[in-house]
């Protein structure tokens, strides 16, 4: 009977949050977890965006990667593979949720380096982990990903082991910053639903005192027409579903189709300009910024509660869960997960 239900509820929460891909008509903005009227994030934040952003989304390949980096960390943490830390015996597999990814890519894509205030469903509270860095040369999706999750969960090394008995709020100025607490936070064995959204931002524009030095045109080399090295970031551009500039970069600015170069009026001086190489290929160079937000759920990183329960692996998984996932082996997966091996 209880199987029953637990398929039934299932699919009603998979047609709510997850095959429609839309969130419930949940009036937000009078949520009774925020501490002020209109204080939610799907609320404060509705239809409002940067003018940083560049663009924001999440493809289904995405969502699939980052769900898996954090099943593979659980994963290890619950056989005892993370350093300096006790195996779990009561560690869940994480499951994708919708509407929390709604929350992180309305949050998202404000370009923000802070967490929002309030972002608590109406089935359970909500933490949020999140990780800016520079998309550089040659950068990967993947490796944006990987490197956003393995910064979460490299805060084990600065948690002291007796936290995972007895959580412990740290001070975030303190060495080690809040890594220990977005470790606790990805790692808590009750927290069972995840989802995430990245924005892609430019970099707050430069001051202008940079630009007062009047450019002048060197007479040892003559201007070269060849294209500079464009940091090529259209490939992660792509993927999205927001896009709030068709360009690529600034180039197209300064040089014409045929590669010559373009006589652009100075914003600060009279006159005309002539753009050398060395400009060409600062300007062109765009400096985009990852915003990589991830909501949890149910929310850990409860003072006095256990991060999760040290001991055997898989020897106290919560009712209706299991071990026995195809490629998670240590984690409590839900009982009709198709991952889930059957024993005949």
């Amino acid at each position: 009977m209880s199987i029953i239900y637990l398929f039934c509820s299932s699919f009603i929460l998979a047609q709510v949050f997850c095959l429609n891909k839309t969130v419930t008509k949940i009036n937000y903005c009078s949520h009774p977890d925020c501490s002020l009227e209109n204080q939610h994030t799907l609320c404060v934040a509705a239809n409002k965006q940067s003018p940083r952003l560049y663009a924001s989304g999440m493809t289904s390949w995405m969502r699939y990667q980052i769900l898996l980096l954090h099943n593979r960390h659980r994963d290890n943490i619950a056989m005892g593979l993370e350093p300096g830390q006790p195996p779990a015996t009561n560690m869940r597999k994480m499951y994708w949720d919708y509407e929390l990814e709604h929350m992180a890519e309305v949050w998202a894509r404000q370009c923000q380096k802070r967490h929002d205030e309030c972002r608590n469903t109406l089935r359970f509270n909500v933490l949020q982990n999140m990780d800016v860095r520079a998309v550089v040369s040659r950068v990967t999706e993947a490796q944006l990903l990987a490197d956003a999750v393995g910064a979460w969960f490299s805060g084990s090394r600065v948690l002291p082991p007796d936290h995972v008995w007895s959580f412990r709020a740290s001070n975030c100025s303190a060495p080690g910053g809040c890594n220990a607490h977005w470790y606790s936070a990805a790692a808590w064995a009750s927290t069972w639903r995840l989802g995430c959204s990245q924005a892609l931002c430019t970099a707050k524009k430069p001051s202008c005192v940079s630009f007062r030095k009047r450019r002048t045109i060197s007479s040892e080399k003559p201007p070269s027409t060849s294209k500079p090295n464009v940091t090529r970031t259209t490939n992660i551009l792509r993927r999205t579903k927001y896009m709030t500039s068709e360009k690529s970069s600034w180039f197209d600015d300064f040089v014409t189709a045929d590669g010559n170069n373009k006589r652009k009026e100075s914003p600060l001086y009279r006159g005309v300009v002539t753009q050398t190489d060395n400009d060409l290929k600062k300007r062109s160079e765009t400096k985009i910024l990852a915003y990589t937000f991830c909501n949890y759920g149910p929310a850990g990183n409860i003072d006095g509660f256990p991060i999760y329960e040290a001991g055997h692996t898989c020897a106290n998984c919560p009712q209706g869960s299991l071990c026995g996932d195809r490629t998670h082996r240590a984690l409590c997966s839900v009982l009709g997960d198709p991952d889930f091996i059957t024993e005949t």
